[in-house]
């Protein structure tokens, strides 16, 4: 049977390449983001006097170069099991890569909407990184479909090995054949003499 194609691809080969495409990308953001999500200066705020939701914010605002690089650790780890997960088939990592990849871009738009207010961002800077998230997000979007075409497939084909699944070969002779077993054991070791 002839592997399906979408876009020239198998569902595997799309896989691996979302695997690499994670990689790169947060690489790529993690370089271009230290320099915007590191200016914050979090020794001036008093935040016992705000609002709760000013609070959060102004705490993702200072901790957002840490949050991001936590982030992105995880995710690169995450594509790494992914990589590994195509190569032996464990459908499980591939569902582990569709569920972090999602909440990892929620919390990258929660950051970008709460960081995009600085005022020291030129304009030009914050449309920039704008459209590379959201650029981001509709690639992982196409490759998700070749990740879960590729888990589907892989579930389809997982065999879970239980012992009582396990099938026994039945002897044909009847009883005697363990008793033939232990006899002709016993002959070729001269354990006992019968």
């Amino acid at each position: 049977m002839k592997p399906q194609l979408w876009c020239g691809m198998t569902a595997k080969t799309g896989t691996v390449l979302s695997g690499v495409f994670t990689i790169m990308v947060t690489n790529m953001y993690l370089i271009f983001e230290q320099k915007y999500l590191s200016l914050s200066n979090c020794t001036d705020i008093t935040l016992w006097s705000k609002p709760t939701s000013a609070t959060i914010s102004e705490y993702i605002n200072c901790w957002s170069w840490n949050i991001v690089l936590l982030l992105s650790l995880i995710t690169i780890m995450i594509s790494c099991f992914l990589l590994y997960s195509v190569y032996t088939q464990i459908y499980k990592g591939l569902i582990v890569y569709i569920i972090w990849i999602f909440l990892y871009e929620t919390a990258n738009v929660v950051i970008e909407i709460v960081t995009n207010n600085d005022d020291r961002i030129v304009l030009d800077v914050r449309v920039m990184r704008w459209f590379g998230l959201v650029t981001r997000i509709f690639m992982h979007c196409f490759w998700m479909f070749f990740v879960v075409t590729y888990t589907r497939i892989c579930y389809k084909n997982y065999r879970p090995s239980n012992i009582i699944s396990y099938n026994r070969r039945v002897s044909v002779t009847g009883g005697d054949s363990l008793r033939f077993n232990i006899w002709r054991f016993s002959r070729e070791f001269s354990l006992i003499d019968f």
